[in-house]
């Protein structure tokens, strides 16, 4: 009986190696994403060997900006692309054949943080205010906060500055009076004096502020490919949520900075915005669509069902 157990047991391990994708048969993948936090499910995921056991060599590329990153996968240096609604939007108005296949970020993560002499939407008036770039999420998180605060972006300055961290560094010099930033990264502005001017993620606003948006000529001639995908991004959104000690180690290393505090309310917002089922916002996707129909012509009469193909989720 031992002899009979033990060759069963060869078998099946024999089966299990043979199943795995070997090194020559791994398909490496261009991501681009925005943001380190928000790309921190796919290192995680890579580090624990999820997406090679489904195939994949993941090539993760930072590019600051939604519009700039955009530009990167419409000229196909990318495969796929983490990126916002408001940048996906103002490439697909222009005639870009793109698609959003899936949802990563659903709610609003941005803070409006303001320099420590400003503690009033009455002070920011005539003030500077900076973005990533024009087109980009920011850029329309920023006129959205001056709506809510009763402003409009005639009542200040804005000005295109780059990722988070040189708006950052450029409010505590003083070249900026105020920008949004991600949960963490208003906790650290905070730790050095600047203020909250108002927090979109206490308030629970649906947005779609990270999508997978890919080419559609890719998702025709790659489709089993991005199903595999799809598969292997769902089981390490699970990994990312269930292993909290793995990610919030990750996310410090991401982001450079030695403080725990941070990156484990970077953890918490992350994990409350990322959909299990890797489905975007459709009423997130309404409002932004509703916004651009305000003044762009080509996005009047677009719908949700148009710029979405959620078919590549397993």
């Amino acid at each position: 009986m031992k002899r009979i157990a033990a060759h069963g047991i060869l078998v099946l391990a024999l089966c299990w190696f043979d199943a795995q994708p070997s090194a020559a048969q791994t398909t490496t993948l261009h991501v681009g994403f925005n943001g380190f936090y928000g790309a921190a499910p796919l290192y995680v995921a890579q580090d624990a060997g999820i997406f090679r056991k489904h195939g994949f060599t993941l090539e993760l590329v930072f590019i600051a900006g939604g519009s700039l990153s955009t530009q990167a996968l419409i000229g196909k240096s990318l495969d796929l692309l983490q990126t916002g609604g408001p940048p996906f939007l103002n490439a697909y108005v222009r005639g870009a054949r793109l698609k959003i296949i899936a949802g990563v970020t659903n709610i609003l993560p941005y803070v409006l943080i303001t320099a420590g002499r400003i503690t009033s939407s009455e002070q920011l008036r005539g003030k500077k205010i900076g973005i990533s770039r024009f087109g980009s999420n920011t850029d329309f998180v920023v006129r959205f906060a001056l709506e809510y605060l009763g402003l409009t972006p005639a009542d200040v300055t804005v000005l295109q500055v780059g990722g988070s961290q040189s708006r950052f560094v450029a409010l505590k010099a003083g070249t900026i009076d105020a920008t949004v930033l991600s949960p963490e990264e208003a906790l650290a502005a905070q730790k050095v004096g600047m203020n909250t001017l108002l927090d979109f993620v206490a308030k629970g606003v649906e947005f779609p502020h990270v999508a997978i948006v890919a080419r559609e000529e890719y998702l025709q001639t790659q489709a089993p490919l991005v199903r595999r995908f799809m598969t292997a991004y769902l089981e390490g959104i699970r990994f990312f949520k269930t292993r909290k000690e793995e990610s919030v180690r990750k996310m410090m290393v991401l982001s450079r900075l030695n403080d725990r505090q941070i990156a484990e309310k970077a953890f918490d917002v992350y994990t409350r915005s990322l959909p299990d089922d890797g489905r975007p916002t459709i009423k997130g996707l309404e409002s932004v669509l509703t916004d651009f129909a305000r003044e762009e012509p080509k996005a009047r009469g677009l719908t949700v069902a148009q710029i979405v193909d959620l078919s590549f989720l397993p």
